[in-house]
Order: structure tokens, then C-alpha cells, then sequence
């Protein structure tokens, strides 16, 4: 899903306009535009003209809005606390800051970026009128744009520079103005100073008396707070950038040549036309900058009330969010894990049984070549044999032939020479037909076959020799 990001790069002169749009892929431009500030109307009339041809031009409607304002409506403070908690940071830094502000904390908007060192944290703090952030967005709502991010256009592009770097040395970027200059000092990828400097004359005395002013305060940061810097790099962006790059470039500071921003259009996820003449101009790239940290996600200073509370909560709490949700991840990959081990478990153990019942299957039924549900089959098997085996009894009858096997087989010894060759059940009695070895025999089966309850009373019908002579017939009546 794609989104569009339109930033504003808003100075007294002129305002600088950037349109991405943004996705997963990366950011493309779709166009940009430089828009000077008419210096015959007066307060915010020629800014509210400028805004208006803006969006004429870029039609913005459902673009998410990020502004960049003049460092010089922001103060800067270095300051150093104790402990490393944000949300307490933020409930304190008014208190601390109150004895260096000119005007009550109360009419202010704060913001800082902090860098944890030994066991405290070194804070880099902005404030900025109350009055003067309600201006810009009551200026921005005259053409229906609500800014969710606001923030110093050259804090932007000096913390997507940042980004861009492949080591952690020290560089420096100026944002260069008609009558200031505004210096960002980097260290390890975090702006550890700024600082707003008048420009002193046209020309070369410019780059000298920035370089003394520079080693001034680079010394006084080193001293007060022991932060040092030590630039391997410096970039120049602004109206005024010409006057420190000597226009190709070549000129030094601190020993270091400067270089403007242009690396900015060779962003790997940035695709599009950036080397038109109006880019060739280096009016857009701190513009570029601020659509680049929004589509991005770098994360720093905001002025904004727009972004929800969750946004506010991500920006400050983000790695211990992350910590988090990935330990829920790890506890549900194990929990889940060791379900799926159960599972596996228990299905083998199904297979097992599966195996066990057709082994059985088999080995009861072996007439049974097909086997397919063993369980099933089985259970039809012992149905059929129970249907069957209520064949035997007739109807009618008061016992079943089970039960009279069953008393058969218990009071007839197994010791006894006894066969039973027929067996006729009636309604009341059943009539056993069969031979055995003496007359004493057929008397012995007799009284033991009385002795069972199931039987009321057992008579011989008959018992004669055969005419062998070596066995007796016999035919027994009990009745139930």
C-alpha cells in the first residue's frame, strides 16, 4: 500500500516543496517546486500567495504533510541528566531549562534528542514558541494541509545524512541564510550541537570568521559538557551555501572541503527525475531531506500535536517495544512449538494403536483379505456374530441357549466320558441326546446338571447299551 508525502521547507524568502510517493519498494518523486515568497505583501499574506500557488501546482489532497521551519525561531540547549528514563525526561525538562529560557516555560513546545553516556544521558533540547508553531499550522489550514511532523529543516536533512554515511566519523552541516547561518554538528550519528550564526560580510571574510566562530565553539562544547567534535566531513545546503562551497565546491573549512547535499538525490529507494535544473539549484534537497526521514521512518524532534498518542508512544519507546514484541514472538514460537511436539506425539501414538487394532483385525478375522477400517470392520464382524448367535434361540423360549451351554459346560466335569450329540431346546426343556461309558456316568451327569439353577429338574428319558457292549446311550430331559 502506497502513500503519499508531501514536505515543506518554509523560509522567510521562499518555500521549498517536495511530493513522494511511498511504498514498500521505496519513495518516488512525483514532482517538487520552488516557490518564492512575494516581498510586496505584507505579514503572512505573501506566505499564504506562495502556499496557494503550491498546491494549485501539486493538488496534495490526502498527502501526509511534513513541515520544516527557520531555525531560527528554535532554541538550542546542550544539557546532561542523571538517568535514562524518557517519559521522566519529559517531565523534567521544562524545570531544567527554565533558568536559561527568556520567556515562561509555559508559552513553549519542547523537544530533545538524547545519547546515553556512562550513566547518564546528554540531551540536545529545542524549544519553539507555542505562537509560532500555531502560526505556521493556521497558515497550512488556509490551504486544508495539516502538518503531522514539524521540525527545523536542517535538523532533517542533517539527521538523514546521518543515515547515509558508512562510518561513524563527525561531520558538520551548515544551513545557510540570508543573515545566519545555522551549524549541525554530527557525532556518531547523533546531532550532539546547534548553534545560530550571523553572517559577517559577502564573500571569503564569511568562510573565516565561521571557521574562528566555529573553533570557538567547538571548544566551548569540549570544555562545558566534553563533548568533542571532530569533522572528517562538512555539507552545505541553503540559499547561501555558494558563499562556503565557492561555488564548485572548493573551498575549505576547518581544513575540511565543503560539499553541498546533492548525495541526498542518490538515495537507493528514491527513484525519479533529480537532476533537472530546478534540482541542479540545491533549493529542494533539504526539502527532499524532510519527505525522506517521514517515508523512511528516522525517527527525531517533532513539534507536531497531530501524531497520535500510539505515534508518540513508538518514537519514544520504540527498542523496548521491540524487545518486547520480539520475546512474546520467541514465548509463542516455543509455546507453539512444543504443541506441535504434542501433536506429533499423539499422532503417532494414534498410528500405533491404528497398527495394533488391524494386527488383531487380522489375526480374529483372517478370512478378511481387505482391510481398510479396521475398527469399523470389527465392530460389524462381532454384530453379524451376535445376530447370528440369536438364531439359537427359539422363540418363545424363557432361556437362552447361551445360558444352557454355559450351565453344560459347567457342571459337566471335563474329566467326565461324556459326548453330547444333540440338543433339541424347547419352549421349557431341552433334551440332550448322546453316549457315555457306564450307566454310573449317566446317573453322575444327571445329579450334577440338577445342581444347577438354571434347570427345575433333569430326567433320564433313556439310557441303553449299544450293541457293542463297550458304551451307553443316553438321552437326558431338563427342564427350566
Amino acid at each position: 500500500m502506497s502513500r503519499k508525502v508531501l514536505s515543506l521547507e518554509i523560509r522567510e524568502e521562499s518555500i521549498a516543496a517536495v511530493l513522494l510517493d511511498s511504498s514498500f519498494k521505496g519513495s518516488q518523486l512525483e514532482t517538487q517546486g520552488y516557490f518564492p515568497i512575494p516581498a510586496d505583501k505584507d505579514g503572512d499574506e505573501g506566505v499564504q500567495e506562495a502556499l496557494q500557488s503550491l498546491v494549485e501546482s501539486f493538488k496534495p489532497a490526502g498527502a501526509t504533510c511534513v513541515l520544516g521551519i527557520p531555525a531560527t525561531v528554535v532554541s538550542f540547549r546542550n544539557l546532561s541528566v542523571p538517568f535514562h528514563d524518557i517519559k521522566k525526561i519529559r517531565q523534567i525538562l521544562p524545570f531544567e531549562l527554565e533558568p536559561s529560557l527568556p520567556i515562561p516555560v509555559e508559552e513553549l513546545i519542547f523537544d530533545f534528542e538524547a545519547v546515553k553516556h556512562d550513566k547518564q544521558q546528554d540531551l540536545l533540547t529545542f524549544s519553539v514558541k507555542k505562537t509560532d508553531i500555531q502560526r505556521y499550522i493556521a497558515l497550512l489550514e488556509t490551504v486544508n494541509l495539516r502538518p503531522v511532523v514539524i521540525m527545523p529543516g536542517g535538523y532533517a536533512a542533517a539527521r538523514f545524512i546521518s543515515t547515509m554515511t558508512d562510518d561513524s566519523g563527525d561531520f558538520i552541516f551548515i544551513d545557510t541564510g540570508e543573515g545566519s547561518h545555522t551549524i549541525y554538528a554530527v557525532c556518531s550519528g547523533h546531532v550532539r550541537m546547534v548553534r545560530t550564526l550571523p553572517v559577517a560580510t559577502d564573500g571569503n571574510p564569511v568562510v573565516r570568521n565561521l571557521e574562528t566562530t566555529l573553533k570557538r565553539t567547538f571548544t566551548a562544547l569540549q570544555e562545558s559538557l566534553g563533548i568533542g567534535v571532530d569533522p572528517s566531513a562538512v555539507f552545505s545546503a541553503g540559499p547561501q551555501a555558494r558563499l562556503l562551497t565557492g561555488g564548485k565546491g572548493s573551498s575549505t573549512l576547518l581544513g575540511v572541503p565543503v560539499r553541498s547535499i546533492d548525495g541526498l538525490r542518490t538515495f537507493p529507494r528514491l527513484k525519479g527525475s533529480l537532476d533537472t535544473p530546478e534540482w541542479q539549484s540545491g533549493h529542494l534537497d533539504i526539502a527532499l531531506a524532510l519527505a525522506l526521514m517521514e517515508t523512511e521512518g528516522v525517527g527525531g524532534v517533532n513539534f507536531s500535536t497531530e501524531r497520535s498518542t500510539i505515534q508518540h508512544y513508538w518514537s519514544e519507546y520504540r527498542k523496548n517495544i521491540i524487545l518486547t514484541a520480539s520475546l512474546i514472538v520467541l514465548t509463542l514460537v516455543i509455546v507453539l512449538g512444543g504443541q506441535f511436539l504434542a501433536v506429533n506425539a499423539k499422532q503417532r501414538r494414534l498410528a500405533e494403536l491404528d497398527q495394533q487394532i488391524e494386527t488383531i483385525f487380522k489375526a480374529t478375522f483372517p478370512e478378511v483379505t481387505r482391510v481398510e477400517a479396521p475398527l469399523q470392520q470389527m465392530q460389524i464382524k462381532i454384530k453379524e456374530a451376535g445376530d447370528g448367535s440369536s438364531g439359537f434361540d427359539l422363540t418363545g423360549a424363557r432361556v437362552r441357549v447361551i445360558d444352557i451351554l454355559n450351565a453344560l459346560s459347567q457342571q459337566i466335569p471335563s474329566s467326565a466320558d461324556v459326548k453330547v450329540s444333540r440338543m433339541v431346546v424347547g419352549a421349557d426343556n431341552v433334551v440332550l441326546s448322546g453316549d457315555t461309558d457306564t450307566f454310573n456316568t449317566v446317573d453322575d451327569v444327571k445329579g450334577k446338571l440338577e445342581a444347577a439353577d438354571l434347570f427345575t429338574s433333569v430326567t433320564i428319558s433313556s439310557a441303553d447299551l449299544e450293541k457293542s457292549g463297550n458304551r451307553v446311550r443316553f438321552k437326558l430331559k431338563l427342564d427350566f
